[in-house]
């Protein structure tokens, strides 16, 4: 039954998940908004809805269980960013350059990307301070500060780029249904939210299920398969941007969600839950953060490679066979 679960609500995630994107951006370009705040703001606010609603439906379902899947995504979701989805870009843009679709064999992007690596790399390790020191006040501070700057954050961003112009697409499939294309986007925007609160309820009580037959830790558990499930909207757009050789944009499209899980989602979750990490989280911390720091270090060289894909597969490798010698315990 539980996998049955989460085979069901990670399909209605993904389904959900696209169609929401798709019907935002047709929304956005009728609204005017610029492409800073859709690109670095927006986009990746959409595109993690599902690891959202993943964490409110945790914190609602309550219990112990709730609250390490919801610290689970906070902390899985730039994991698997940084030891997946960045060499899943590199190894796209080879086979791009092999097709003779894009110049160079590796990642070039702008480095304005450095500006949002900054912020994630300065301020996801504080997701480690109220763990080691447990109080409720500083728990309340760390969280106030993190919510606060990504407030800045996005005031920043809002104020940059060139309007979105308006471009008539059949990204909105109810468009073909209705005559109106703004109500054929409110009604597939409608039903994508449905799709996507029915899948990650689904996907929670599938993980909380399957933690408790086979005895393994819900929080170690969910940092490798919710992620792996809801953060394939943006790995999908990062790959086709890398795949047509507009390395900034797919690094923005990625890095853009890991601000986010640096600032807000963990502030937010601070707020609610005792924060217990487990050894598995602080270690995807670490690695996550060194993998960042490599990030901005290749930027300025103009240069993300197969070195980064080999620090973060490496991390990876070492978490999976971390998490199978606890399950063999």
């Amino acid at each position: 039954m539980s996998i049955t679960y989460i085979l069901v609500g990670a399909i209605a995630v993904i389904v959900g998940g696209l169609l929401f994107t798709r019907s935002i951006e047709y929304l956005a370009s009728r609204l005017g908004l610029t492409t800073s705040l859709v690109g670095a703001v927006i986009s990746p606010i959409l595109t993690s809805l599902p690891e959202l609603t993943v964490i409110v439906v945790a914190l609602l379902h309550g219990g112990l269980s709730g609250s390490e899947i919801s610290i689970g995504t906070v902390i899985g979701e730039p994991f698997m960013a940084s030891t997946i989805i960045y060499p899943m870009l590199i190894i796209v843009a080879l086979l791009s350059y092999l097709r003779g679709r894009r110049e160079r064999p590796y990642l070039s992007p702008g480095r304005e990307v450095v500006i949002p690596f900054i912020v994630f790399t300065a301020l996801f390790p504080f997701v480690l301070v109220p763990h080691y020191i447990r109080t409720l006040p500083l728990r309340y501070a760390i969280g106030i500060l993190l919510i606060s700057s990504y407030v800045i954050y996005v005031i920043t961003m809002s104020k940059r780029g060139m309007l979105i112009e308006h471009e008539e697409h059949g990204s909105v499939i109810f468009s073909k249904f209705l005559k109106k294309t703004s109500l054929a986007a409110s009604i597939q925007l409608i039903i994508s939210v449905s799709l996507i609160y029915f899948g990650s309820e689904l996907l929670v009580n599938g993980v909380i299920f399957l933690s408790k037959m086979f005895r393994i830790d819900p929080q170690l558990l969910s940092i490798v398969i919710v992620p792996s499930v809801s953060a394939l909207p943006e790995s999908v757009v990062g790959l086709h941007w890398a795949y047509q050789g507009k390395d900034t944009l797919a690094i923005e499209s990625i890095v853009g969600e890991k601000v986010l899980y640096s600032t807000f989602y963990p502030g937010m979750t601070l707020m609610v839950t005792d924060w217990v990490l487990k050894f598995s989280a602080i270690f995807c911390v670490i690695v996550t953060v060194l993998v960042s720091l490599s990030m901005i270090y290749y930027i300025y060289r103009g240069k993300i490679g197969y070195e980064i894909a080999g620090i973060g597969l490496a991390g990876y490798v070492i978490y999976v066979l971390m998490m199978i010698h606890v399950l063999s315990l």
